[in-house]
């Protein structure tokens, strides 16, 4: 982990947290005043000691054998990396007012996060950007709620955080627009299909099952061409009042859609190995969870031999000349190739001072209105509505509607090949 050596040569450790100031000034014209100073806050856990003194140990280790049995916690990386990113968005940038960076170490502490938002100068901030676990990221979500600062929320994906919070921007696309994203794939590229949804009788797979089967049935009110569907619980695996098997909801001559979803791996390892010899007698395509992505037991031969589909909203162009000019840029500063993370960081901090420069500090407004294409990551904003204090139809007609939050819903979904994944929507 030597790439990470030289951030912490910048970073200043107090009792609690680190904080670094970085005020850099650029020259350019914007479309409307911009500020005199904008002011980014910073909330991630950079376990600043700890992996200050892990990269020491790496450094100083006898020998390859043994520097490679330490250790830096994936979530202090994933700070780093992001850290990095956006600091070379910014050092690339010729804007003509003040950018201050304020970064607070929260150690993934709900307790460390509320203590840095204590700090006098939190309230002085016109945008936040964090925490990263479900805990720190509703601690960050409420207190700009209450103090009406922009929050950014480019890490976690969970609806739970917020409501009627008019300021907070997920970046993190949440499960919905995942679902939503993997029907329009299936409409694009298996008109007709037979879907099979998969679930279990956790809440939290039954809910994505159910928005899976609202999505077809809407869309079979009106479409030409209509998919056959049915929705397998496999605690009852009922369908009209009858025992099933998946094996009998398969259709030959059509392309079977085996929608499964299960965040659990052994859950998912043992559905594909019932439906395994099947293949030689249907044409099966499995439709998968994002978090599929990180499985550490989940069988990659049965992935593969599925033709499964994932989304994911990372994609990198390397052809696009922005991309290219980042991996070059950022290679030659921090003498390491970019992560997803540093990625992320770079697109966040373009997308955020595109957005202020163009439209000044009150940009949320609009901003349901924009979409941003980066180096890995692309931002199509929309609001998400409060639907228990009103419905969406009256908001669209002009009624003031509570929005809980504004929501990215760029999505790529991804088909396995030999084992690599290739974007196919």
């Amino acid at each position: 982990m030597l790439k990470h050596i030289a951030i912490t040569a910048i970073m200043r450790k107090t009792s609690l947290s680190f904080i670094l100031i970085l005020c850099l000034t650029f020259l350019a014209n914007a479309q409307v005043p911009p500020p005199a100073v904008y002011r980014i806050g910073l909330v991630l856990p950079f376990q600043t000691y700890t992996t200050a003194n892990r990269i020491e140990e790496f450094r100083t280790a006898h020998d390859v054998v043994s520097a490679h049995k330490i250790k830096i916690n994936e979530d202090a990386i994933a700070s780093l990396d992001f850290y990095e990113g956006f600091l070379q968005s910014l050092e690339n940038r010729k804007d003509s007012f003040k950018i201050e960076v304020y970064a607070y170490d929260s150690w993934n502490s709900d307790s460390v996060t509320k203590a840095i938002l204590k700090k006098p100068e939190l309230k002085t901030m016109d945008v936040i950007i964090g925490g990263m676990n479900t805990a720190t990221a509703k601690t960050v979500a409420d207190y700009c709620k209450q103090n009406k600062i922009v929050n950014l929320q480019p890490f976690s994906p969970s609806k739970s955080l917020t409501t009627d919070n008019p300021y907070h921007i997920k970046l993190a696309p949440t499960i919905d627009s995942h679902v939503d994203n993997m029907f329009l794939s299936i409409v694009d590229s298996f008109p007709g299909g037979n879907i099979i949804i998969y679930t279990s009788n956790q809440e939290k797979d039954k809910s994505v099952a159910l928005r899976f089967d609202s999505l077809f049935k809407d869309y079979n009110k009106t479409a030409t061409t209509k998919f056959t569907t049915v929705l397998l619980n496999t605690s009852s695996m009922m369908v009209n009042g009858k025992k099933t098997t998946a094996s009998e909801q398969l259709r030959a001559g059509k392309k079977n859609v085996w929608i499964i979803t299960s965040f659990e791996e052994s859950f998912i390892n043992g559905n594909f190995r019932v439906l395994y010899n099947q293949r030689e007698n249907f044409d099966i395509v499995a439709y998968g969870m994002p978090t599929w992505l990180n499985g550490d037991i989940l069988r990659l031969d049965y992935v593969n031999d599925y033709q499964t589909r994932i989304s994911d909203p990372f994609y990198v162009d390397t052809f696009q000349a922005q991309t290219k000019d980042f991996i070059a840029a950022y290679t030659s500063l921090y003498n390491h190739q970019p992560g997803r993370d540093a990625y992320l960081g770079y697109d966040v901090a373009n997308f955020l001072i595109d957005a202020v420069a163009q439209n000044g500090t009150d940009f949320v407004a609009g901003i349901a209105t924009q979409r941003y294409r980066g180096t890995g990551y692309t931002f199509d904003l929309a609001k998400n509505y409060n639907r228990n204090a009103t419905t969406l139809p009256a908001a669209l007609s002009g009624t003031v509607a509570p929005v809980n939050f504004y929501e990215n819903r760029h999505v790529n979904i991804y088909r396995v090949v030999d084992y690599q994944l290739r974007r196919v929507f």
